[in-house]
C-alpha cells in the first residue's frame, strides 16, 4: 500500500487518472551542482514528490523489499555479513516528453554505495532507465503489471531516456552499506592463482630494468599500481568500501603479496591522458575547461586570447562560470575521430590507506610507465575533466582528460 499527500492510496498498477494527479502535486525535480540546488529542464525534466509526502505500508514493503535486498547484496559483491538498507529519496513522475540526462549520483548519505530504482506497474512507452559502465550497457523498462528493481552503483553512469506514451512512476532510494569489512587475505590464501602472482610480484619488484626517467641506469621498480574498476571518492574510499570485483582484486593481491613478503595500500590516483587534436582550428586561439557535476557537464572557463597593441598575447579572462553551459556529454569527448595521437599520458597518486587503515598523502606520488598495471580499460571510464586549447603559436591545439581511478599498490617491505 502505497499513499501520497493529497492523492490518497495509489493503486498498482497505477492508473492514468491517478499518475496525473500525482504530476498536480508534485514539484520540478532538482539537481545538485556543488552547494547549490537548481531547476534546467534541458538537463533533468521530471516531476518529485519528497520522501515526506509519501508513505508506505511498512509490512508489506518489509515482505517485498527485504528479499531483494538480499538478492541484490549478493549482486553487488557485498559480503553476507553486510547490512544492506534503502532509504526513500523520493517519488519521480515522468509525463510525455521528460527525461534524465546521462549522470551519475552523488553519495547522498554516509554508506551510501549506490541506488535502487522501483518502477511501479504502469503502462508507457520509451522512458527506458540505460545504466553503462565499462562498456557494459544494461536498459530496464519496467512493466506494466509488475514492480522492477533496478540497483547499480553510485558510479555508473545513466539515463532515462525521454517517455513517449503514459507515465513512468519509480521510487529511488539510496543503498546504504554498513558493518563492511576488508577483503580478508586467508580466504583468497588457497587459491590455485595466488600462488602464481606472488611470484610475478616478486619477479616484478627485483627485477632491474631501464625505466622511463632521464636516467639511463637500470634499477627495479619501486611499486606495483595495480588500477581498479570502481571510481571512489575520498570520503567513499577504504578498504570496507570496494565496490563489486574490487574486492575480491585486492584480497587476491593482498594474498599474493603477504606470500610474497610485499606491502599493500590502496591509494587515489589521478590520470591525465593528452592528445593532439584537430577540433580547435588554429584561427580560434582560445581555451575552454569543462568539469563534471551531477548532472552533465559544466563548462567552467571559456577564454579567448587577446593581444595588446605590440601583438603580445595577454592573459585570457574567464567569463562568469554563471553564464557557461551545462551539456549532458563533453563537446570533444575520449575516442572522438577528432583527436589524433596521445601525446602523453601521466599517473599520480593522491591519496593512501595502508594496511592497518591510516590514510593520508602518499610518500611516492608519480607513478612511471613500468610501475603501471592497468585493471579495467582507461577508455570506457568517464573523465572528470577535459581541456581544449587551441594554438598558441609554439604549442597548443591538444586535448586534455582526467580520470579518477583507485589502485592496490604493493611495495618491498621496508
Amino acid at each position: 500500500m502505497i499513499e501520497v499527500d493529497g492523492v490518497g492510496p495509489i493503486g498498482l498498477p497505477v492508473t492514468p487518472v491517478q499518475a496525473r494527479r500525482l504530476c498536480e502535486i508534485a514539484r520540478p525535480a532538482r539537481y545538485g551542482l556543488r552547494e547549490q540546488t537548481r531547476l534546467d529542464a534541458n538537463v533533468r525534466d521530471t516531476w518529485e514528490i519528497p520522501p515526506d509526502q509519501v508513505a508506505i505500508d511498512e509490512r508489506q514493503w518489509r515482505e517485498t523489499l527485504l528479499p531483494m535486498l538480499d538478492i541484490l547484496r549478493a549482486e553487488l559483491g557485498l559480503a553476507q555479513d553486510c547490512e544492506l538498507s534503502a532509504e526513500l529519496h523520493s517519488m519521480l513522475v515522468y509525463e510525455p516528453g521528460q527525461f534524465f540526462r546521462r549522470h551519475q549520483d552523488s553519495e547522498k548519505a554516509d554508506g551510501m554505495i549506490g541506488t535502487l530504482v522501483v518502477t511501479l506497474p504502469s503502462a508507457f512507452a520509451g522512458g527506458e532507465l540505460v545504466i553503462e559502465q565499462q562498456g557494459t550497457k544494461i536498459t530496464d523498462q519496467g512493466s506494466p503489471v509488475e514492480l522492477s528493481f533496478v540497483a547499480f552503483y553510485a558510479d555508473c553512469e545513466h539515463e532515462v531516456l525521454p517517455v513517449t506514451d503514459g507515465f513512468r512512476i519509480t521510487l529511488t532510494y539510496n543503498l546504504v552499506a554498513k558493518g563492511r569489512t576488508g577483503p580478508d587475505a586467508a580466504a583468497f590464501g588457497m587459491h590455485p592463482s595466488v600462488a602464481l602472482l606472488a611470484e610475478q610480484l616478486r619477479a616484478h619488484l627485483t627485477t632491474p630494468m631501464e625505466l622511463s626517467t632521464s636516467s639511463s641506469a637500470k634499477r627495479s621498480p619501486r611499486q606495483l599500481v595495480y588500477l581498479l574498476d570502481h571510481q571512489y571518492s575520498q570520503h567513499g574510499f577504504g578498504w570496507d568500501r570496494l565496490k563489486g570485483g574490487d574486492a575480491a582484486r585486492a584480497g587476491m593481491m593482498l594474498a599474493a603479496a603477504d606470500i610474497a613478503g610485499h606491502d599493500t595500500s590502496l591509494a587515489l590516483a589521478e590520470v591525465e591522458d593528452t592528445y593532439e587534436e584537430d577540433y580547435t582550428s588554429w584561427m580560434m586561439i582560445y581555451r575552454q575547461r569543462w568539469e563534471r557535476v551531477e548532472e552533465g557537464w559544466k563548462c567552467v572557463e571559456s577564454s579567448d586570447v587577446e593581444f595588446d597593441d605590440d601583438g603580445e598575447m595577454v592573459d585570457p579572462v574567464p567569463d562568469d562560470p554563471a553564464d557557461l553551459p551545462v551539456l549532458s556529454s563533453l563537446p570533444l569527448a575520449p575516442g572522438s575521430e577528432d583527436l589524433g595521437e596521445l601525446r602523453w599520458s601521466t599517473t599520480t597518486l593522491t591519496w593512501q590507506i595502508d594496511r592497518s587503515g591510516a590514510a593520508g598523502e602518499p610518500a611516492v606520488r608519480r607513478v612511471l610507465d613500468e610501475e603501471l598495471c592497468v585493471g579495467g580499460s582507461k577508455s570506457t571510464l568517464e573523465p572528470f575533466a577535459s581541456e581544449i586549447e587551441g594554438y598558441m603559436g609554439n604549442e597548443g591545439n591538444t586535448a586534455n582528460f582526467w580520470y579518477r581511478r583507485a589502485a592496490i599498490i604493493v611495495r618491498p617491505r621496508q
